[in-house]
């Protein structure tokens, strides 16, 4: 193990050999650390957190104190976090709020500067957050989704796999997967077509999706009327419009339907 004379590592802490530490960084009693893991200069890492093996925080990164929320009372709580992840300068991951829940971050995620995940979060894995993003409490984020800098997440939302996000947008609602969405009230402003390339989705599931698109987006019909009649409108029997349909049926807070300009006036790409 490679440990600064700086660094203060809390009796209790469980660290690979393997693992890095840089100078001040600060290790609390029941933090667990893997292989190859690499904890930069300055980082707090304390709290019931697990972190997984071949991440990276760079200088300053702080994981695992209080929630900011007014119920927390001390109870034991935990910070979950996988492999493979790089938590750039001033992320902040907080511990959930009761009793023997958690906040969770997944696999091979790119936390820019500045990211804060808080109490309750569930993070999945190969997810792009870009500078200053911020999840409020209890806000959920699905595979392959790429956040602009500066968005804003009430807590409770939800966001699907592979949507993209612009930058400082406010997100008050659900996100349905593969969506391009914007602005400040956000709006849908189009199919994710270039996230579905990249992330190895077929030709085939790619020209259902932009049939369910226009079904769900561009149609006159409220949510409500369109989820009636699915089987009607939705004919493609694919895992990715099955996705789709269970996580609007599952949508606790609504979720985003206008387009920018009118049903008819987003666009396809």
């Amino acid at each position: 193990m490679s440990v600064h004379p700086t660094a203060i590592i809390a009796p209790g802490a469980k660290l690979h050999p393997s693992v890095k530490v840089g100078p001040f960084a600060v290790i609390g009693p029941d933090v667990e650390i893997g292989e190859n893991t690499d904890i930069g200069a300055s980082c707090h890492i304390y709290g019931h957190t697990t972190i997984g093996r071949d991440n990276v925080l760079h200088p300053s990164v702080v994981i695992g104190t209080p929630p900011q929320d007014l119920k927390f009372k001390g109870e034991k709580t935990f910070v979950k976090i996988g492999n493979g992840n790089h938590f750039r300068e001033f992320v902040t991951i907080h511990l959930a709020e009761g009793e023997g829940n958690s906040t969770i971050v997944g696999d091979n995620n790119l936390l820019m500067a500045y990211v804060h995940i808080a109490h309750n979060c569930k993070v999945g894995n190969n997810i792009i957050m870009s500078n200053c993003t911020t999840l409020a409490g209890h806000v959920e984020v699905g595979d392959r989704a790429v956040l602009g800098g500066f968005t804003g997440i009430h807590q409770f939302c939800k966001v699907g796999c592979m949507v993209m996000i612009g930058g400082m947008s406010k997100i008050v609602k659900d996100v349905p997967p593969f969506i391009k969405i914007d602005g400040n009230p956000a709006r849908v402003v189009g199919l994710n077509s270039v996230g579905l390339k990249r992330n190895n989705v077929s030709r085939e599931s790619i020209a259902n999706i932009r049939e369910l698109y226009k079904v769900f987006f561009r149609s006159e019909m409220n949510v409500s009327q369109v989820m009636e009649k699915w089987s009607e409108l939705v004919k493609a029997d694919d895992p990715h419009v099955n996705m789709f349909h269970e996580f609007v049926k599952k949508a606790k807070r609504g979720v985003y339907k206008r387009t920018r300009r009118g049903g008819a006036g987003a666009s396809e790409e």
